[in-house]
């Protein structure tokens, strides 16, 4: 049996390279087209509502100032989620700050010793969220015209990592250490542009995964497999066909889920569910930042999981955000690029790259001078 599944999955993979290779053949057009679309997503929203928080985060591992905190916070978070005071700042940090930034400052301070690897991976799972950029920049105002919407949809995912968090608290307490390495806190010039560069790099592998995705997005399009998925989501939950084909491609690529239909709130304990998911292009963004040096099973896991209790949540409390939006659903009007100018995100990432192309000079210097 576990021959044939071997032989199954080998055979489905051939058979996606090969209509990969197809469709970028000889549907050129179609190809462009969706690397195109996911370049202005990646400028238009990911590149400006990450690129900060990335920087960011690197610089509160790399200072120390994680455990710059009061021993008592420490003891309510070991004794509540069985987490470590240096690693609560993460948690919580990760909720709010995009879909990589908690793994990245976890395999950050699993790289430094700080942290071991079985506990790093259970941790990924929890140290995740879209943050209020993506959430109401991308969805609340895109698809909504209402903070409502991405208020609901930040509730949801919220308590949905807290219910999880109380729950794997019974495994991370087994190994919780008692107390934690404190570092001193240090904050310089080099340590900000070697954040900027790494952060850079970071950005680099997330839109170059978004750009895949988007043309995968695009083969299955082609070959009929998203519509015929979308329909059966759609007898399955009572949706429409569009708006079903519409979810498979956010549960593909999480940013595509501004493609659904814009003042559709049934449609929004769904969203909320993928945006705590993540989608499949996020997994594979948070494989290029670990770089391999955690597993991310536990993190599928948990966050399949998460998923269905923030559907759960969402539903819920939907009733309450509804009760004065009916009206004002009739005149949602929505641009679909409605990111603004993309200039400065252009901008941002030319500088990036001449800091990283200026910075790898020096350090090529350095040894030629000592020789």
């Amino acid at each position: 049996m576990r021959i044939f599944a071997e032989k199954a999955a080998k055979t489905v993979k051939l058979a996606i390279l090969a209509a990969a290779v197809l469709f970028c053949t000889f549907d050129t057009a179609a190809a462009a087209e969706a690397v195109y679309g996911s370049v202005l997503r990646c400028i238009n929203v990911v590149i400006p509502s990450l690129f900060a928080m990335m920087i960011v985060s690197a610089l509160i591992v790399r200072s120390g100032a994680l455990t710059v905190i009061p021993k008592c916070c420490g003891r309510i978070s070991r004794f509540i989620f069985g987490m470590e005071g240096n690693i609560f700042p993460i948690f919580t940090f990760g909720m709010f700050a995009g879909y990589p930034v908690g793994v990245k400052m976890l395999c950050e301070e699993y790289s430094a010793g700080r942290l071991s690897k079985k506990r790093a991976e259970l941790l990924s799972g929890l140290c995740f969220g879209a943050g209020p950029a993506f959430t109401f920049g991308c969805i609340s105002h895109q698809l909504y015209s209402s903070d409502k919407a991405g208020t609901a949809i930040l509730i949801s995912n919220i308590s949905a990592n807290f219910i999880l968090a109380l729950f794997m608290s019974f495994f991370l307490r087994k190994d919780a250490e008692e107390s934690f390495k404190r570092q001193k806190f240090s904050l310089s010039s080099e340590m900000l542009t070697s954040s900027v560069i790494q952060s850079g790099r970071a950005m680099g592998d997330i839109c170059i995964m978004i750009m895949a995705f988007s043309v995968v997005n695009a083969v299955l399009i082609r070959i009929g497999a998203a519509a015929a998925v979308g329909e059966l989501l759609a007898k399955l939950t009572s949706l429409d066909r569009r708006s079903g084909e519409a979810l498979v491609a956010a549960f593909l690529d999480i940013t595509n889920v501004s493609a659904l239909p814009c003042g559709d709130w049934l449609l929004l304990p769904y969203i909320s569910a993928l945006v705590s998911f993540g989608g499949i292009c996020v997994i594979f963004q948070l494989s290029a930042v670990s770089s391999g040096r955690i597993s991310l099973r536990p993190l599928i896991i948990m966050r399949i999981a998460a998923a269905f209790i923030s559907f759960l949540i969402c539903r819920l409390i939907l009733p309450y955000f509804m009760e004065y939006e009916t009206v004002e659903v009739s005149v949602v009007t929505v641009s679909r690029n409605s990111g603004g100018s993309p200039v400065s995100s252009v901008m941002l990432v030319l500088m990036t790259v001449m800091l990283m192309c200026e910075m790898s000079e020096k350090s090529n210097k350095k040894p030629a001078e000592s020789t």
